[in-house]
């Protein structure tokens, strides 16, 4: 996990043997648990076992569709699954392990059971984010029950705009703008949109996050020529501002092969040789013909 210390100093003799006792103690109960599912059984005592292993390793993918299966059984034909208690399982596991894939779809199986509960899912989303802006996991859940929620597309964007506030390094706050913009870009729109980019780019030109943006935009807006000129006119400045960057001089190479009329031939050669030398690592990336993006 990110932000976690690695640990240098070796286990003690104590905790490898406490270690090992966990294991084989979750190795009995998960020997139960998949004999259980072999056989159907949908009683109260597999159901607890289930429940404590999932607390334990909620990344099971088996355990959870098992889940799923015996409260099914046990709501019966046309019978309504308990939603809360799902809710309060998955809260407890996400809590020790936000990243897991299970855990999540688990919980969107349980809301769109009941769509009534989406609304408040998007405040704990908001919760979630705030200690974590790059769970994908969150954010793609959360675009679930924003659709459960109804809600409208003008919030989405605004949402999306306040984690970029929090903090301009968040591609899935981008990617969120960008998946819900036009595909073309009319002149009022991509003008704010690049701007959004800028900032960040002139705060932090080797945070890819922008430059993915500012690259979408730009593809979406090619007819407003003047847009992409003064775009142009921009990344020369930051260029010549941080000439050891390699964004900045990529993102001006590309656009100026998409954009012949606005070329010369001592510019294009010059940043091909710029960028060989910022990045040695990928200098057979640029060559004559540099991929447009």
């Amino acid at each position: 996990m990110h932000g976690r210390k690695k640990q240098t100093q070796p286990p003690s003799a104590e905790a490898v043997a406490a270690l090992a006792k966990k294991a084989a103690n979750y190795r009995k109960l998960s020997a139960i648990a998949l004999a259980a599912k072999a056989a159907k059984k949908h009683d109260d005592a597999t159901f607890a076992v289930v429940e404590k292993l999932l607390t334990v390793n909620p990344d099971v993918h088996t355990l959870w569709n098992f889940r799923k299966e015996m409260l099914l059984a046990r709501a019966g034909d046309g019978g309504a699954v308990a939603v809360g208690p799902e809710l309060a399982l998955t809260a407890a596991c996400l809590k020790k392990q936000p990243k897991s894939y299970g855990s999540w779809y688990h919980r969107l199986w349980a809301v769109r059971r009941e769509p009534a509960r989406a609304p408040a899912e998007l405040e704990l989303c908001a919760e979630f984010l705030k200690l974590d802006e790059r769970n994908f996991h969150c954010w793609n859940y959360r675009r679930d029950v924003s659709r459960l929620a109804g809600e409208s597309p003008a919030d989405v964007l605004a949402y999306a705009r306040g984690r970029l506030d929090a903090n301009f390094s968040n591609y899935s706050a981008f990617h969120e703008l960008a998946a819900h913009l036009p595909r073309t870009l009319d002149r009022e729109t991509a003008r704010r949109e690049l701007d959004v980019a800028r900032q960040a780019l002139f705060c932090e030109p080797d945070d890819q996050s922008a430059w993915w943006y500012h690259a979408d935009v730009l593809r979406r807006c090619e007819a407003e020529a003047d847009l992409v000129d003064a775009e142009i006119a921009t990344l020369r400045e930051l260029r010549d501002l941080e000439p050891g960057s390699k964004w900045p001089a990529l993102a001006l190479l590309r656009l100026l092969l998409r954009t012949p009329r606005a070329a010369t031939h001592v510019e294009v050669a010059r940043l091909h040789a710029d960028l060989r030398r910022i990045d040695p690592a990928h200098a057979h990336m640029y060559g004559a013909d540099v991929p447009v993006i």
